[in-house]
């Protein structure tokens, strides 16, 4: 690992390319084929990198060694990957090798590349810059409010015309995943009409051939809806930038120029349009870098294709091949029954296509031996497991070394309630399941009680909720007298709250206290948002203060989920023309409909806790002792579903292997969780999953550990099920500091609310506990917007009317939060008027700033800060000044100066670009928009150091967890969590 030089001894020399001084050598502790790696030249470069052989590393290295040969300006480098946690991950290793970080460095994924792109050249596409990019759900959602509107017969049966929306939305993604157009796809469904008609005996053909017409027309329609209605879906960001590229030559021009060196992660797992979109982007130079492995290809349900591994040679013929094969995670008796195991995919392994070595070899020792444990029932299989960890934990392991990795999400539950009932911590990460969460169950069956007075089912769940804590024996009296009288559950709990009905006291009191609620939340449902509502329910039925004083993992990843969920609350009612909980209802009616159920909360590795994650999440993870669960046919491997609706093969670029492609997938996905093991790896799986049938164990298993000699299984006794159940003396386990050798980022708007008051961080920025909008910060989030937009715009070459940065204004307004209607509709108003004197003091001054909304980070020790200039003009000369805009209306210049001078943020700004550009910016200043003022300081290497000395305290503070509150009548007077915190001045 490199040691982080001090922040007084990063320095950078900017001006032609030349050396840069980085933090270390980026050549250090590398292996040869590492070093190979890292310090290739030009040229295109294959990286085929096995499990935990430092792949990640070497991208990294690479990038540092890149800036510091002189190769590459740092902002002359793009990195792509594949999720936002990968390039968090990227960004944070680049930042300690270097002292620009990710400022320079592009790092991104596909998709938010492809984003910037298509809002960079929006005008020469010809769409607006702010399209709403639709997620999976949305599609559906989108495609069945137009569903009439598209030329089908076949695929919209009148008794059931919804039936295909959801295989329409699968072949559509396809066919942009396989650089599809709907021109393409007519002539294809032409060719196979013709074809039909040289076979007119064939009925067959002549059937396929017109629902291929059919299907063609329709893509080419919903195209055309998607346009008509300015939306976009994820697929859109891609196939419009591989448009700019293609279509637009000096644009293409100014991109291959700005990013002179391409490196991607991941590789296996790019689709056809992406990788079109590497070679477009890489034609002048080709300066690309690739690292993949094709034993570790798991995502081709969402269009991967394996083959562009083989097919980089092709594009790249010169291109440099490395293969990275010594393992620095797992021991050798891990890693041998996984490459046995693998062997199986052959002859379709790059391995044998390009004739390589890709047996691992470990760099610490033979190790322990795998191990197959079978057992009766899941619930004496996840038992066992919860019982080996306690033991470990009894031994002085920690619970964070272990992780239980399963194959679909429905298989986390029994040891979720294995490690619960034992007190042992644990946190989950699924690629679904957010809904079926006890605290999100909770918050929709609110929302469908206030909006649904008669669905008795939703209301059922509430009520026996330990918010109100009915007796059971009272709810299901109350429930058969609703059923009784044909009538609803919310009838008899009214008639139970006004003393009609004989209940138990405690039922007579719960019943009430719920009426109340109804009746109050029902009324404040006609008037505020979704988001407003659910807040309040959650602050006046005190579960916000409960979890604002929880401090076990299960609360913490509680308060995650419920913040998760109030995004998709507050995305939901930006798409409806009222954002009402009926109609929110209603809108999620369709996402579940649709099969929308949202990924939980990503879980915090740092903590100690037990990781029950689904293999597709544990992907890129490593961990000491591993359990992978439901080893049995039927359940690792899955049985094959395929698409109802496929991308014809004559339209698909992807090239198939010879074997069956599902069981290889599967094949490696079993090969991925068994490469997540550093000392321990243990299969274990059930007889008895509750089916008529006993289940067989999973072929995967023979394959890696040789024949399967199967013990005798002993059936559960009664008094070992029974005992089960006994109460868990374990109590709730406490988060655990942060280790010291573990990366913290922290952004600057979190260090300025650690330095008001730790414990506001913590609601803000550990728990993530919602908070209404308030209406001053929607109003400033929206003035940020335009005048964002509107330096954007200009720097790009384009002239903007006042009507169009007005425009920006109201498509990012949103009426929350206000007092009334008329309150809403006058700021609205003022708002518009402050538009309108920015734009004219704008173009009458005519400057425009270097760049705008430029993000930072920079390493303080192991501490990375992250944050966004607002602009910064003359970035590289002598009179570089910081400009942030405030919407507060200040109207005296030495107020406005006074601010300035005293603002912790311009303090962690300046030192951001003093560690970007090597010197102190000439001043730093805050821009109220109302006003016009402009707010002027000075900053000094004094004040910079005792800035980095507040940074450095702030940091130890959140890595000790010491979120200790300073309450006083400033802090909690502006702070958004006073009403739930417990140490609130109030």
């Amino acid at each position: 690992m490199i040691t982080p030089r001090r922040p007084d001894q990063l320095e950078l020399i900017t001006g032609a390319i030349g050396p840069i001084e980085i933090s270390g050598d980026p050549l250090a502790d590398l292996t040869e084929a590492q070093r190979d790696a890292v310090v290739h030249g030009d040229g295109p470069l294959l990286i085929v990198a096995g499990a935990g052989t430092g792949k990640t590393r070497v991208l990294t290295r690479r990038v540092a060694h890149l800036i510091a040969s002189g190769r590459a300006r740092p902002q002359e480098i793009l990195a792509v990957t594949f999720t936002e946690k990968a390039a968090a991950e990227m960004e944070e290793r680049v930042d300690l090798l270097t002292p620009l970080g990710q400022s320079n460095v592009a790092i991104a994924t596909f998709h938010a590349f492809g984003d910037q792109i298509v809002k960079e050249f929006a005008l020469e596409l010809g769409i607006g810059s702010e399209l709403k990019v639709l997620s999976d759900a949305e599609q559906a959602i989108f495609l069945r409010a137009h569903l009439f509107e598209l030329p089908l017969r076949h695929y919209r049966p009148l008794g059931d015309p919804t039936r295909h929306v959801r295989s329409l939305i699968t072949l559509f993604s396809r066919a942009r995943d396989e650089d599809v157009s709907p021109q393409e796809y007519r002539s294809y469904a032409r060719s196979q009409r013709q074809l039909s008609e040289a076979n007119p005996n064939d009925t067959g053909l002549a059937e396929a051939s017109e629902q291929q017409e059919e299907l063609a027309e329709a893509y080419a329609a919903y195209e055309e809806l998607k346009a008509r209605n300015g939306v976009l879906d994820f697929a859109d960001q891609i196939s419009l930038a591989l448009r700019i590229l293609r279509e637009h030559p000096a644009a293409a021009k100014r991109l291959r120029s700005r990013y002179r060196y391409v490196l991607v992660d991941e590789f296996q797992d790019t689709n056809h349009a992406q990788f079109e979109l590497l070679q477009l982007l890489c034609a002048d130079h080709r300066n690309i870098t690739v690292v993949g492995d094709d034993d570790q290809s798991i995502f081709k349900w969402r269009g991967a294709a394996l083959s562009n591994m083989v097919m980089f040679r092709e594009a790249f013929p010169e291109a440099k091949l490395v293969s990275l094969t010594q393992n620095f995670r797992s021991h050798q008796l891990i890693l041998d029954p996984a490459y046995r195991l693998i062997r199986h995919n052959d002859p379709d392994r790059l391995e044998v296509q390009l004739g390589i070595s890709k047996r691992i070899w470990s760099a610490r020792g033979e190790g322990r031996l795998a191990e197959f444990l079978p057992f009766a029932t899941a619930s004496d299989e996840a038992d066992s497991v919860a019982e080996r960890i306690a033991d470990g934990m009894t031994g002085g392991r920690g619970a964070g070394d272990f992780a239980i990795l399963v194959r679909a999400n429905r298989d986390a539950e029994p040891f979720m309630t294995a490690l619960a009932h034992r007190g042992i911590p644990y946190r989950f990460s699924g690629t679904a399941g957010l809904y079926q969460r006890g605290e999100i169950r909770l918050l929709l069956a609110f929302l469908y009680a206030v909006a649904r007075p008669s669905e008795s089912r939703q209301l059922y769940l509430l009520a026996a909720s330990p918010l109100y804590g009915f007796p059971n024996a009272d709810l299901v009296h109350a429930l058969e007298g609703a059923n009784r009288r044909t009538v609803t559950l919310r009838d008899v709990l009214e008639r139970i709250a006004d003393g009609d009905e004989d209940v138990s006291e405690a039922g007579a009191d719960a019943a009430r206290r719920l009426v109340a609620d109804l009746r109050h939340f029902t009324a404040m449902a006609g008037e505020r948002t979704t988001g407003e509502v659910l807040y309040e329910f959650l602050r006046k039925s005190g579960t916000l203060e409960q979890l604002a004083r929880a401090e076990s993992v299960a609360a913490e990843d509680q308060a995650k989920n419920i913040a998760k969920f109030f995004t998709i609350v507050r995305s939901v009612g930006e798409t409806l023309s009222v954002d009402r909980v009926p109609f929110f209802v209603d809108e999620i009616d369709l996402l579940l409909e649709a099969g929308d159920d949202p990924a939980t909360a990503e879980v915090d590795l740092t903590s100690d806790a037990v990781s029950i994650l689904t293999v597709h999440k544990a992907k890129g993870l490593e961990f000491r002792i591993v359990f992978v669960g439901s080893c049995t046919k039927g359940r690792f491997p899955v049985a094959q579903r395929g698409d109802a609706l496929e991308l014809p093969t004559g339209l698909a670029k992807d090239r198939l292997p010879a074997g069956d492609y599902h069981e290889q997938e599967e094949r490696r996905l079993f090969y991925v969780a068994m490469t997540r093991a550093r000392d321990e790896l243990y299969f274990t799986a059930a007889r008895d999953y509750g089916h008529l049938r006993p289940r067989r164990p999973s072929p995967f298993l023979a394959e890696a550990l040789g024949p399967l000699v199967l013990p005798h299984v002993h059936p559960e006794t009664p008094a070992s099920v029974i005992a089960r159940f006994a109460p868990s003396d374990e109590p709730a386990r406490t988060m655990e500091p942060m280790p010291d050798t573990e990366i913290l980022t922290v952004s600057r708007q979190g260090l300025e609310d650690y330095w008001a008051c730790p414990l506001r961080y913590k609601f803000g920025h550990v728990l993530r506990l919602p908070v209404p909008m308030h209406p001053s910060a929607m109003y400033g989030a929206a003035l940020h917007r335009a005048v964002a937009d509107y330096y954007s715009r200009r720097i790009g070459g384009q002239s903007v009317t006042a009507e169009e940065v007005k425009e920006s204004f109201r498509a990012a307004w949103v009426a929350e939060g206000f007092l009334s209607a008329e309150h809403a509709a006058g700021r609205l108003e003022q708002g518009l008027r402050t538009i309108d004197d920015f734009y004219a003091r704008a173009e009458a001054n005519g400057s425009l700033p270097d760049f705008v909304e430029r993000p930072f980070s920079f390493m303080v020790g192991l501490n990375r800060v992250t944050g966004r200039f607002d602009a910064v003009t003359s970035a590289d000369r002598d009179l570089s000044t910081i400009v942030d805009w405030k919407s507060s209306d200040v109207r005296e210049q030495r107020i406005a100066d006074s601010r300035a001078k005293d603002s912790l943020q311009l303090d962690v700004y300046a030192l951001a670009f003093r560690r970007a550009f090597g010197r102190l910016p000439a001043r730093v200043t805050l821009y109220f928009l109302e006003s016009g003022l402009v707010g002027s300081a000075v900053k000094t290497e004094s004040d910079l150091r005792g800035t980095l000395e507040r940074i450095q305290r702030a940091a130890l503070g959140i890595r000790q967890r010491d979120f200790t509150p300073k309450p006083s009548v400033a802090n909690c007077g502006t702070c958004a969590f006073a009403e739930i915190c417990p140490s609130a001045m109030r």
